[in-house]
């Protein structure tokens, strides 16, 4: 089954290079492409042959651009400094939470996800806030960043705004991040300046990027030497958190 696979692969291959040759090279001053009418048909049809034979590849080229979208919308995102990271920052397996600090489901979530940082000490955390229900959890975030930037032990605020009581605000984050001796004034001017903002712009087109409609989302994953993200599994909704640690330990597994 994988030799035919990979030659189905490399017949689809073949086929989009010699048409973007041949695209490029019609594009130039009359230069003649490297493939006539009827070798691109021949192309063509072997092409269509290997579909219909295996079909599957056509869910393996899907998996594996999926992958690719979601390392590329997450890269900016992974290299943001303004991107918090908790549990063991050179952790090889990455558990990823996007959040909105008003999420009830996120709220609920937050003493497990705690627990599990606790109990599993290789693992990487990271946090992506994600404020898309109001515009107080807007505010929250700005000043949550903000002072995660200015030096707060974000682990300590992060949590601490979860268990409050009412709504998140900013005000109210602020005012967390001022009893670990954060200047106040500082985060209200800082949650405000591009750099903040821009990093909540990243979070929402990584969002966008891999079609997450929702907070809580998590993600497991493979954090690779690069920077990249591989063996990636997407887990909308407030999921157990046996099933999080199911999927690190596949992953740890190699299975």
């Amino acid at each position: 089954m994988v030799r035919p696979l990979f030659l189905a692969l490399m017949t689809l291959l073949a086929f989009t290079l010699s048409a973007t040759s041949a695209g490029a090279q019609s594009a130039e001053s009359g230069a003649t492409a490297d493939f006539t009418e009827a070798e691109l048909q021949r192309i063509r049809a072997e092409a269509l042959a290997a579909i219909l034979a295996y079909p599957e590849i056509i869910e393996e080229a899907a998996a594996i651009l999926q992958e690719r979208r979601s390392n590329a919308a997450l890269a900016s995102v992974l290299q943001d400094p303004n991107t918090p990271v908790l549990g063991n920052p050179k952790g090889e397996i990455a558990l990823i939470e996007f959040f909105d600090y008003n999420c009830g489901y996120c709220r609920r979530v937050a003493g497990s996800l705690r627990g599990l940082i606790e109990d599993d000490p290789d693992l990487r955390v990271i946090m992506v806030e994600a404020p898309i229900l109001s515009e107080e959890s807007l505010e929250a975030s700005q000043a949550s960043v903000a002072a995660y930037a200015l030096g707060a032990d974000y682990e300590e605020l992060h949590f601490a705004v979860m268990g409050g009581t009412g709504r998140a605000t900013g005000d109210a984050v602020i005012e967390y991040a001022g009893e670990q001796d954060i200047d106040k004034d500082a985060i209200s001017e800082k949650m405000e300046t591009y750099e903040i903002m821009g990093t909540l712009s990243q979070n929402y087109s990584a969002m966008q990027a891999m079609e997450i409609g929702g907070t809580p989302a998590f993600i497991v994953g493979r954090y690779n030497v690069d920077g990249s993200l591989s063996e990636i599994e997407l887990f909308p909704g407030a999921v157990p958190v046996e099933d999080l640690k199911l999927a690190i330990e596949r992953l740890r597994q190699g299975s």
